[in-house]
């Protein structure tokens, strides 16, 4: 199972960028990879959400159903997978004020529930979901700038 860090400055307010990045329904939007979020329910602190997420590359769509967390006075997101297509899909997302701008930064630790699939597709999985970190952390930097 791997472990995967990423982090980005984006020049732009703690608020906006977190006010962004909990919009995750409008993902679509602006995140290639993203083909639909639905919330499904509101939490005490956050909600279940329904993923359908595409892999290009490997011509295959994940779906799943995401538990996010949010705490608003820390500005930290901690989700988890509760069923769909990942055996494992576990991570934090913590937004830090930093030279007049916020810093994003996540860690995720994910495997991918698909029959007969051998360590030499779980590297490359694993190589895919930084990439898709990386555009997911673009695409919220460009919509917080007004970009997008």
């Amino acid at each position: 199972m791997p472990q995967i860090e990423s982090e980005i400055f984006i020049p732009a307010p703690l608020a906006t960028v977190y006010a962004v990045a909990k919009d995750i329904e409008r993902f679509p939007e602006f995140f290639a990879d993203v083909e639909s979020v639905a919330i499904v329910e509101h939490t005490p602190d956050g909600y279940l959400s329904d993923w359908v997420g595409v892999v290009a590359k490997l011509n295959r769509k994940l779906r799943w159903r995401e538990q996010d967390r949010w705490d608003d006075a820390a500005h930290v997101c901690t989700f988890n997978a509760v069923s769909g297509d990942w055996e494992q899909y576990d991570g934090v997302w913590t937004f830090t004020d930093r030279d007049g701008g916020t810093v994003m930064h996540m860690t995720l630790i994910c495997d991918v529930n698909v029959p007969m699939i051998g360590a030499l597709i779980k590297g490359v999985i694993a190589k895919l979901a930084k990439a898709n970190i990386d555009n997911m952390f673009d695409g919220i930097r460009r919509r917080a700038i007004g970009e997008v």
